[in-house]
């Protein structure tokens, strides 16, 4: 089922952001104002003293001292009109300029209150969590994870050491980082390991992987767990720690160089059809419940393709896959199928199993 992950953290920022803007404009008016009053100093000493010739310096200086009450002479003989505009400039600029810095100090408040709600939401969303999948590592591998999975609309937090903050909303607004090495059980804890569905440990360092592995089946014994390993020694430590699949960034990387070499037409119409988008082509899983109206009836009777307009490509019972089942096939009690489809076609099949 389609998780609601990027519209939730989406919330939290509109939030924020809706409680930071009405004091945005204050500062910038208040800026605005001082620079007037300042701007109106030096154009008023400029004219006071014009017969004189003196430089914009002069005035500057004049405007400055004023405004900031220093309590220095003069820098050149005022009259009576003169005196009086220094009094207006004198208490228009100290009234501006501790305005100023009163609003500033108000925004500095207001923005690290709203960074303090900010972060008790971002902990509070990480509290609730649950069925959703935690990377470890945001290098290059866990970079492209995330990708598949923020396309994928999945719920699922990141956790590396190099992030900034200890908690903080991805630039996508799409998941919530964790700053912390993931060998930490309280880390891991903290992401939700314990509700958690599955792991994806992306980290490059075999033995921090191992570790993370080891940490993982011991808080979360039921999770699912893949894991990157950089060879076949790796993997085979990964699964004996307890990794469900380990992948080898290199190997696929070979594979996929190889397949576009010998079958080029076959690997572009498979990335056309799988892409990203309402429209493209996607493989899923569903477990079909025991009361199910589907059990003890063939693929034939069923017709899920003129209803659904999905395609069985294998069913999964007691954990062997049959793969291509013909229309005589018989949908058991606690059967799991593999279909193929697109995005809605998958929500329509799922909506009528469940219905």
């Amino acid at each position: 089922m389609e998780q609601k992950s990027e519209q939730k953290i989406k919330n939290i920022i509109e939030q924020i952001y809706l409680e930071a803007k009405p004091n945005l404009k204050k500062p910038i008016l208040t800026a605005i104002l001082f620079f007037v009053v300042f701007l109106s100093g030096v154009i008023g000493y400029s004219f006071l003293w014009h017969d004189l010739n003196i430089s914009i310096v002069d005035a500057i200086y004049m405007t400055v001292i004023t405004i900031t009450t220093v309590g220095y002479l003069e820098v050149h003989p005022l009259n009576d009109a003169g005196r009086i505009f220094t009094m207006f400039i004198a208490i228009a600029g100290v009234g501006s300029m501790f305005y100023l810095f009163s609003v500033l100090m108000e925004n500095l408040f207001i923005i690290q209150l709203v960074n303090y709600r900010g972060k008790k939401k971002m902990l509070k969303k990480l509290e609730n969590l649950k069925n959703h999948i935690i990377v470890v590592g945001y290098g290059r591998v866990g970079q492209l994870a995330t990708k598949l999975l923020e396309n994928n609309n999945e719920e699922f937090v990141v956790i590396d050491e190099g992030f900034k903050e200890n908690i903080e909303i991805s630039e996508s607004g799409r998941f919530i980082k964790v700053k912390g090495n993931a060998v930490d059980d309280d880390v891991l804890i903290g992401a939700g390991i314990k509700k958690a569905k599955g792991i994806i440990v992306a980290t490059p360092d075999s033995t921090t992987s191992v570790f993370v592995v080891l940490s993982t089946k011991v808080l979360n014994p039921s999770i699912f767990i893949v894991a990157r390993a950089e060879d076949e020694s790796v993997a085979e430590k990964l699964r004996i720690a307890g990794a469900d699949r380990t992948v080898n960034p290199y190997s696929i990387g070979g594979q996929r160089l190889a397949s576009l070499m010998i079958n080029q037409n076959v690997v572009d119409f498979l990335e056309t059809s799988f892409g990203v988008g309402e429209n493209n082509l996607k493989i899923e899983s569903i477990d079909l419940p025991e009361s199910c109206s589907f059990n003890d009836n063939s693929l034939k009777e069923l017709q899920l393709r003129q209803i659904a307009g999905v395609s069985i490509l294998a069913v999964i019972r007691g954990g062997n896959p049959i793969l291509n089942p013909d229309g005589d096939f018989t949908i058991r009690k606690n059967d799991q199928l593999v279909l193929l489809g697109t995005k809605s076609q998958l929500k329509n099949f799922e909506k009528i199993v469940l219905g």
